[in-house]
């Protein structure tokens, strides 16, 4: 048991002494089971917001208005929340408003999937009222209830059955498939940030089958607004007679858990034409970062076969692109066209990464003020002249001192 699950229970061992009902709940206790690794403790009971409030120093009320208040206790945050049920769901996200129940049962009842629906006693006693474990056994997603109106209270509910199918390698209930089928239109009105962290989630855990699921269940349109669309006896792109989409599953689903590189293999593995490539990350609301990150690996990607590179091309290749960037690019390239050499590209890119002289202008041993001091006047001449001697210790990677730089500034 490790430290943050010590303070929850803690949490827990609180409330009861105080005279309410208290369990851990929901995702945590779903991974307990698993035995996967828990990152968040949520903890449900039977004492009001303000109870809880009163009971502990330290508190956030971080959802009061729907029963939850943050206990900070020790190192960590929990979510304590009473037990509810809810209204309405008029935005498609939070209910307008909650009613609070002495009922576990009832509680339990307004969550998403079984196996989210099981709470845990300080004594170890699971309560379970909807099949929750029977279902982690089988390996099912199953909604609780109706799954209808569990899609229909917060759609993002139908992307999050397909994400917990990606990382538990679950299957889904039948009557659960059926309903995210049905109401898959509902994910047009759901905020694209919050389809993007869904979307995120299964790309880190199974490509493969995120992709297969989301275009049976026909939720793809709404994840990639824009995606590319294929009539394999007219464009086969690859030439191997298979769907291109399983085909950038199967290969995104080979490489590292690293966003910018499975992106660049799916964008890559699909043909999306540059133009489109910007659409698509756009539509996704995707941080700057991330998009220039893809962006620069596929820049890298488009410079061809690293087989054919230079030792030269390489280091100016690493100086203008960086070091990520050339290594999502040629693991890209050893996944999809030399995947029995992988390793020794991956050590290749190391060893040349270790070797390489300069990343960027501050890493040459002239600075600026050292070319003024040798006689160059300040403006754009300087510029020309740090460009001039890149070149020249990309092109001469031992060149990279005082003396030797100096004595080439006299040949500009």
């Amino acid at each position: 048991m490790d430290s943050f699950e010590r303070e929850a229970w803690q949490v827990v061992e609180i409330l009861e002494q105080a005279g309410y009902e208290a369990y851990l709940v929901g995702g945590c206790v779903r991974d307990k089971h698993l035995q996967r690794p828990v990152y968040d403790y949520d903890i449900t009971t039977s004492a009001l917001p303000d109870d809880v409030i009163a009971l502990f120093p330290h508190t956030v009320p971080t959802g009061i208005k729907h029963g939850t208040v943050t206990v900070l206790q020790g190192d960590g945050q929990y979510e304590v929340t009473t037990f509810r049920t809810d209204g309405e769901y008029e935005d498609g996200r939070r209910p307008s408003s909650v009613i609070f129940v002495r009922s576990l049962t009832e509680d339990l009842a307004r969550r998403d999937f079984t196996i989210n629906a099981m709470a845990l006693s300080r004594d170890g006693r699971l309560h379970d009222p909807f099949g929750g474990l029977r279902d982690l056994r089988d390996g099912v997603v199953c909604a609780v209830g109706d799954p209808l109106k569990r899609f229909d209270e917060d759609a993002l509910r139908i992307l999050r059955g397909i994400r917990f199918a990606c990382q538990l390698r679950f299957t889904i209930e039948e009557r659960t498939f059926a309903a995210i089928v049905y109401e898959a239109q509902e994910l047009g009105k759901i905020a694209r940030e919050r389809v993007r962290e869904e979307w995120h989630k299964m790309l880190l855990s199974s490509p493969s089958l995120a992709l297969d699921l989301l275009r049976r269940t026909d939720t793809l349109r709404y994840v990639i607004t824009r995606p590319p669309t294929f009539d394999l006896q007219v464009n086969d792109p690859w030439g191997r007679g298979i769907d291109p989409w399983q085909l950038a599953g199967e290969w995104a689903e080979q490489a590292p858990a690293d966003l910018p590189l499975r992106y660049a293999i799916l964008l890559t593995a699909l043909r999306v034409e540059d133009a489109r490539v910007d659409k698509v990350l756009s539509d996704l609301k995707l941080s700057g970062a991330l998009k220039s990150s893809i962006r620069n690996t596929l820049r890298v990607v488009k410079l061809g076969s690293p087989a054919e590179w230079r030792d030269v091309f390489w280091r100016e290749t690493f100086y203008r692109c960086g070091k990520e960037a050339v290594r999502r690019a040629v693991l890209l390239h050893a996944i999809l066209h030399d995947p029995e050499n992988r390793s020794r590209w991956e050590a290749d890119v190391e060893r040349r990464a270790a070797a390489q002289p300069i990343w960027s202008l501050q890493d040459l041993a002239l600075s600026g003020q050292d070319l003024i001091a040798a006689g160059l006047p300040e403006g754009p001449e300087i510029g020309r002249a740090n460009q001039r001697l890149v070149h020249w210790v990309l092109q001469h990677p031992d060149a990279n001192t005082r003396e030797q730089l100096l004595a080439k500034l006299q040949d500009f």
